[in-house]
């Protein structure tokens, strides 16, 4: 997997991950509060403020609070389309850490291969390597976690 710059200049992160699970299920534990608790937050941070309201330009605010130190970090943005429960692409931005991170975008597409979800994973205008690494092990820890729910 490499780092692919755009015309703009700015880097897009795509990954790929096959879930044994239909796609409605991964769908809704990518987007229902109650699952997202039991696997957005990486080893050490606990759930904060969770909230998903999931249609066009409904507001998602996943927040989370360290336990060793009691700081506090957050992802937030609005949803600029739901299709559900195949496609979602949303703003995001941080809180609490890489707030001078300009606001990119992600969009995960979910695909039917019957008792099997492929899960497409783009995640744009990222900034630059740094960035693109940071973001690429974080989201490969968060479906990590997220199958051990599915």
């Amino acid at each position: 997997m490499a780092a692919t710059a755009t015309a703009t200049g700015h880097i897009v992160l795509r990954l790929e991950r096959r879930f044994t699970a239909p796609r409605e299920r991964v769908f809704d534990a990518w987007t229902n509060p109650e699952a997202l608790k039991r696997w957005w937050c990486p080893a050490g941070w606990e759930p904060t403020r969770i909230e998903v309201d999931l249609r066009v330009n409904g507001a998602y605010f996943l927040g989370m609070r360290r336990i060793e130190d009691e700081s506090t970090a957050a992802v937030y943005g609005r949803f600029l389309e739901v299709r559900r429960p195949e496609r979602l692409l949303y703003t995001w931005r941080w809180q609490g850490v890489l707030e001078s991170m300009a606001e990119t975008h992600v969009t995960v597409d979910f695909l039917d291969e019957g008792a099997h979800t492929r899960l497409i994973l783009t995640h744009e205008r990222l900034a630059d390597v740094a960035l693109w690494n940071k973001h690429r092990a974080g989201w490969i820890a968060a479906c990590d976690r997220m199958e051990t729910i599915l």
